[in-house]
């Protein structure tokens, strides 16, 4: 009689599974496009049966924002360090939106697809990006939430509202110039993540606090 799998190593094979399905989708998306692939293509290429792909992702969407989150995952220890670099809220925040266009900008083509999925699945979002096993952000949202930690503490952002609140916030000023960049020819988003840090550091500055690089009237 085989040896039951303990449930750990389920969740390891499967997480393993989903990473592997989601890095061959996204290969033939490279080369084939993401429009001309197909389920039954990403299902031969990953070599797993078609009904075990359509049992972890119900569409293609779902494995290109698996894809997207594993890049997320995989990049927030190497923005966490901009968050350790020198200098004020609003330089660091900077900082992080700058690299984040980077990457945005290179990955340009499969944005609005996953934003098409993700707010179609909204409700199973809310509660998730917290923190991973050792309590280090694992997404965007957990770094602004730590960097606007920080700024509370020393006094530069107001503290009647919770970091959390305020990073959800910000999320939601960060998402809001990405879609306008997406279907708005012409903008540059790093004109556009600078009007968010502008909007965000004015609007969340402490009592007493003016913006850096300008005076209290």
């Amino acid at each position: 009689m085989p040896v039951p799998e303990l449930p750990g190593r389920r969740e390891r094979r499967r997480a393993q599974t989903l990473d592997h399905v989601a890095t061959t989708a996204m290969r033939l998306f490279n080369t084939a496009g993401y429009d001309a692939t197909t389920m039954e293509q990403i299902a031969l290429a990953a070599d797993v049966a078609k009904g075990t792909l359509y049992n972890h992702f119900a569409t293609k969407e779902a494995i290109l924002a698996h894809w997207v989150h594993m890049q997320l995952a995989a990049d927030a220890e190497r923005l966490g360090a901009l968050l350790a670099e020198p200098g004020d809220f609003e330089t660091r925040l900077g900082r992080l939106l700058a690299a984040s266009a980077d990457w945005s900008e290179r990955h340009r083509g499969y944005l609005l697809d996953y934003f098409r999925f993700r707010f179609l699945n909204i409700e199973d979002e809310l509660g998730g990006g917290g923190p991973d096993a050792e309590g280090r952000p694992r997404d965007l949202a957990g770094l602004f939430a730590l960097l606007i930690e920080q700024a509370q503490q020393d006094g530069t952002l107001r503290a009647d509202l919770t970091a959390e609140h305020l990073a959800s916030l910000l999320h939601h000023l960060y998402f809001g110039a990405l879609m306008r960049w997406l279907t708005l020819p012409g903008l540059v988003l790093s004109e556009e993540f600078e009007a968010v840090v502008e909007l965000f550091v004015r609007g969340a500055a402490a009592a007493g606090k003016a913006p850096r690089g300008r005076k209290r009237a």
